[in-house]
């Protein structure tokens, strides 16, 4: 077999044994190749349900023309250090008939909040709700780092007849108040 006539290799890589040396270019290569985004504790903040921004409204009329009325206002998300979390929803919900009296009625904001463990495996976050009367029903959500401001996180409530299925996209707002 010829021998290369390139440049002879550095003399410090001919005594490395060669396990040492494999270890040596993963460490070096590791930052280069797909690793999951960092995600610290802080305050994350709903932009959009899906693709449309808050608030947002959420209308079903059903076969007998109830008309079922849901108005996300603010959806906050807060990780601790100490792997929990507080998840809170700010809303406006109503329902009324065909009958046109009650829609200029001001509807109070509402809320709720729920909260619980998390952890972070790979680009996955996954939230799961502390036991409670509210929370009854709810498992074990796995949400997605998008990079170390913005995270996805599944939302999924019931209006009216219709179950919904909607993503939420959080960024990072550690200045809420």
């Amino acid at each position: 077999m010829p021998r290369s006539r390139g440049v002879p290799p550095p003399e410090y890589f001919s005594r490395m044994p060669l396990r040492l040396l494999l270890i040596a270019f993963a460490l070096l290569a590791a930052p280069l190749g797909a690793q999951a985004p960092a995600l610290r504790a802080g305050t994350f903040v709903a932009e959009r349900i899906d693709r449309d921004p808050l608030p947002q409204t959420d209308r079903v009329v059903d076969d007998d023309g109830t008309t079922y009325l849901i108005v996300f206002d603010r959806l906050v998300l807060s990780l601790r250090d100490d792997g929990r979390f507080r998840a809170s929803v700010r809303y406006r919900r109503t329902l009324y008939a065909n009958d046109p009296r009650g829609r200029d009625r001001r509807i109070p904001l509402q809320t709720m909040a729920v909260t619980g463990r998390y952890e972070i495996v790979g680009s996955e976050v996954r939230f799961t709700p502390d036991p409670s009367e509210e929370t009854r029903g709810l498992r074990m959500l796995a949400g997605t780092v998008v990079n170390g401001r913005e995270i996805t996180v599944p939302f999924q409530y019931r209006n009216g007849t219709r179950e919904r299925d909607r993503r939420l996209v959080m960024r990072r707002n550690d200045n809420i108040l």
